[in-house]
């Protein structure tokens, strides 16, 4: 076992902890990823509809059918804002369910490689299930929200 020379402490152990930064780090982007491509899309989503209703308009020649596109319009509107707030709940139940599931891996991998470099692991086990607790505990509320 490499010892670092200022602190005594396995050099495993910084490499059990820069790992686990890592892991956390890669799934922050990937969540964070998630979330950019969802509000991307409804954007260009919503541009799309802007433009076609711009163009019905600009064709369109009679005083009263441009009275009824208003109210049309407020509708369709209303539909989307419902279906987009229908897909940001999925959205935020998927990318909070993939989170949690990676943090508990990440964090079981990190404790599982600072026990073995520290020769303790039967002091790490009440840590252990207590972690495990926890990380059930927000699988089971987010498997209730969902």
């Amino acid at each position: 076992m490499s010892v670092t020379a200022k602190t005594g402490v396995p050099l495993d152990v910084y490499k059990a902890n820069l790992q686990f930064a890592l892991r956390t780090s890669k799934l922050l982007k990937e969540c964070g990823q998630c979330w950019i491509y969802t509000f991307g899309y409804m954007v260009g989503e919503n541009i799309e509809e802007t433009q076609e209703e711009i163009d019905k308009i600009a064709r369109n020649d009679d005083p009263q059918s441009l009275t009824a596109n208003p109210g049309e319009a407020l509708m369709r509107l209303a539909q989307a804002h419902v279906s987009n707030a229908q897909s940001m709940a999925q959205v935020a139940i998927t990318s909070h369910t993939l989170f949690v599931t990676g943090l508990r891996d990440a964090f079981q991998i990190w404790q599982h490689d600072t026990a073995k470099a520290m020769g303790h692991s039967e002091a790490m086990s009440s840590f252990h299930a207590a972690m495990n607790a926890l990380f059930s505990e927000l699988t089971a509320k987010n498997t209730h929200e969902g």
